[in-house]
């Protein structure tokens, strides 16, 4: 019996990338992404090799690419097989006949490749057909190798890390304005929003189901799809039933389980113990008008973007981050699920495309869209990581907005000084400067509990997390903390502290620091005061990673910016180091702002179901709006800042709104596919793009 991929191959065939041109002559093209994995699977033959000694040192994870289209490309050119590319406005449907005919034959080819290059089938971890074509596996070099040279294998990619890029949003940008997004009715009704992340409370108010939503669409069952109640690893793990507002929930975590595995406080199922992935979620798409507050402090209510978008969490982060072949799957499953939109606030080194990136391509041509968080790197240039600085991403850079959680401290000399805040205030207390009472950084175990106990410290920030510093004041005693910053450079941050603390900038940190060095009996008290203006909103956060782009520097980056600090949104209350029973935080990152425009992205599917991914980010960049500040708060923001511009879906959804931009571009598969061969990637085969005097003249631009 031939090969299954052999077969598809041996038939001519137009594919997915080709066209006929005078000039061109027919080739061959199909692309299938194989994200390779890592993870403690059943199959006893793969149990066995992972027991044998040194197998880890001796193993690396990999991801192994396909070369024939995803279910989610393929048009159907083989004889024998009709198309599974979704039509325009359309959805893969995975319970179709031809998709099930189709995707066999691909996993059928996946088995045949490792058993030609002598890897045993079972050692398979992960396996791709939607948005790629492959799967993932623990393989020795010698294998890779082996592997490299079979026919029908496109690339094995080595598996990388990422990590999560860590209210009032909706009035900041007028979603609630008269003739606007809202009272069109246009607030994500029945658009389905999958967040790949961490994992979500699944009982948090932001995702209650009060029986006012549509009928949830039906689910991929080829694996479970609500996986919540390990009590065997966790006891605090409760069973949850999904419903028409939170509709599923998947773990993605096999290579990371692998690898890594789960600790005894973390959660093996698709429940949040981190906070990350709860706030990214609820921020999106969490219902309207939930209550909200902090530190037993109220305040008001808060809404996600799009507040009746049904919500799917795929977590494909543990604690320590995650791998591109975890996260490719979560790609893989979406489409499958059928999702419209997928937020991605994770990111990791700039290099080639990886799996993950390759996946967001064709989940972008099955007509997902997708916004991705450009990065906390900060404002040096080329500072942007992957996936970012792919042209076919929705880069998300982050800014401020216009109400500010402040708190102030008032010196015993009565100079006030005012910063970031959302915890309780003290009495007049004694002041203590911590680089005299154990270090200024305030580390775990350093203070000295003489000379801290019953005062407020001033720390500086840095070196540790900002919350892990409040914590030693408390060890050590201390009933507050003044923590000052490295720059004046809008950084300060509104953490949930374990004492009663405000942020400030560097100016006035030093200028504390002088008063408690000169004064006899230095004091202070912090003042709560809640609410506040942020100056010069909106500003570039100097966080948000900048560009030019690294990877592919013709491509402007970020493509957009979005409100991304003291964002208020909701949380684990059982986060691993977080404060225990807190359903809200408010908190910065470029991770922030991706969801912002994740949640645009369901008001405009919403209202425009036939557009492309492509069109509707074009409209987002069209009208956003230039008024925005460098992180200085004074000079003006560049395309490398800010990129096109701060999103602006708000006011009258009327001409010139992002629902009718006037102008807007759309983009296809062939030319990102194009754009692949110019960079020359190896994303499709050499032989698909040709070359004539010096310009890319692939042979499959339509």
């Amino acid at each position: 019996m031939k090969h299954p991929l052999l077969e598809l191959r041996s038939q001519p065939h137009k594919n997915f990338f080709q066209r006929r041109s005078r000039k061109m002559y027919r080739k061959t093209f199909d692309v299938i992404l194989v994200l390779v994995s890592a993870l403690s699977i059943s199959s006893s033959a793969f149990a066995q090799a992972v027991k044998a000694p040194n197998a880890k040192k001796e193993t690396k994870s990999y991801i192994v690419v396909m070369a024939n289209a995803p279910i989610a490309a393929y048009e159907g050119d083989i004889s024998g097989y009709l198309a599974t590319k979704p039509g325009k406005g359309q959805k893969v449907n995975p319970n179709s006949t031809h998709v099930h005919k189709y995707g066999k034959v691909l996993k059928k080819s996946h088995d045949q490749s490792l058993a030609a290059a002598g890897v045993n089938a079972s050692t398979k971890v992960n396996e791709y057909t939607f948005a790629l074509n492959g799967y993932s596996t623990i393989l020795t070099e010698a294998q890779v190798k082996a592997l490299k040279t079979q026919d029908g294998v496109l690339m094995v990619l080595e598996d990388q890390m990422r990590y999560a890029d860590t209210d009032s949003s909706p009035t900041f940008f007028c979603l609630t304005a008269e003739g606007g997004a809202y009272a069109k009715g246009f607030t994500g009704e029945g658009v389905v929003v999958g967040i790949i992340d961490t994992g979500i409370w699944p009982e948090h108010p932001s995702f209650a189901d009060d029986d006012s939503f549509p009928l949830a669409p039906k689910l991929d069952s080829s694996r479970p799809n609500c996986e919540f109640g390990n009590t065997a690893h966790n006891a605090n793990d409760e069973p949850f039933e999904c419903n028409n507002k939170l509709i599923g929930a998947r773990q993605m975590l096999d290579t990371y389980r692998y690898f890594i595995g789960a600790r005894r406080d973390e959660f093996d199922s698709a429940r949040d113990d981190d906070g990350h992935g709860t706030h990214t979620a609820s921020t999106a798409a969490g219902n309207a008008d939930v209550d909200a507050s902090m530190l037993g402090i109220p305040h008001g209510t808060v809404s996600g973007i799009a507040p009746r978008a049904h919500v799917i969490a795929y977590k494909g982060l543990g604690n320590l981050g995650g791998f591109t072949s975890d996260l490719a799957a979560a790609i893989d499953q979406a489409v499958a699920d059928g999702v419209d939109v997928i937020n991605y606030s994770i990111g990791g080194i700039a290099a080639g495309p990886g799996a993950d990136e390759i996946a967001f391509l064709f989940a972008e041509a099955a007509g997902v869209h997708v916004a991705a968080s450009a990065g906390n790197s900060g404002s040096g240039a080329a500072a942007l990581g992957n996936p970012g600085t792919m042209p076919w991403m929705t880069t998300v850079g982050a800014s401020t907005q216009s109400r500010f959680f402040q708190g102030t401290v008032v010196l015993g000399n009565g100079v006030p000084y005012t910063g970031a805040s959302i915890t309780n205030g003290t009495g007049e207390a004694p002041l203590v400067d911590a680089e005299f009472a154990g270090g200024d950084l305030c580390l775990p175990d350093m203070l000295d509990s003489g000379l801290v106990s019953g005062k407020i410290v001033l720390c500086r920030r840095g070196t540790i997390a900002r919350a892990s510093k409040s914590l030693a004041v408390l060890q050590a005693g201390g009933v507050g903390m003044v923590m000052y910053d490295n720059s004046d450079d809008n950084n300060l941050s509104s953490d949930p502290h374990w004492v009663p603390s405000v942020h400030v900038d560097q100016t006035p940190g030093l200028a504390i620091k002088a008063y408690i060095a000169s004064a006899a009996n230095p004091t202070a008290l912090i003042d709560a005061e809640q609410y506040g203006e942020w100056p010069s909103a909106p500003s570039m956060t100097i966080f948000s990673s900048r560009g030019p782009n690294p990877v592919a520097p013709d491509i402007i980056k970020p493509d957009i910016t979005a409100p991304g600090i003291q964002i208020l949104a909701g949380t684990s209350p059982q986060a691993i180091g977080g404060i225990p029973g807190e359903h809200f935080m408010a908190i910065a990152g470029t991770s922030m702002s991706s969801p912002h425009v994740a949640g645009i992205f369901a008001l405009m599917d919403q209202a425009h179901p036939d557009w492309s991914p492509a069109t509707v980010k074009s409209a987002l960049m069209t009208t956003a709006h230039q008024d925005v500040r460098d992180n200085d708060r004074v000079s003006q923001a560049d395309p490398f800042d800010m990129g096109a511009g701060h999103a602006n879906p708000g006011g009258k959804w009327s001409k010139g709104s992002i629902a009718q931009p006037g102008l807007a571009y759309d983009a296809s598969l062939s030319e990102y596919t194009a754009f692949t061969c110019g960079m020359e990637w190896g994303v499709i085969p050499s032989e698909s793009c040709l070359w004539e005097s010096g310009h890319l003249a692939p042979d499959y631009i339509k």
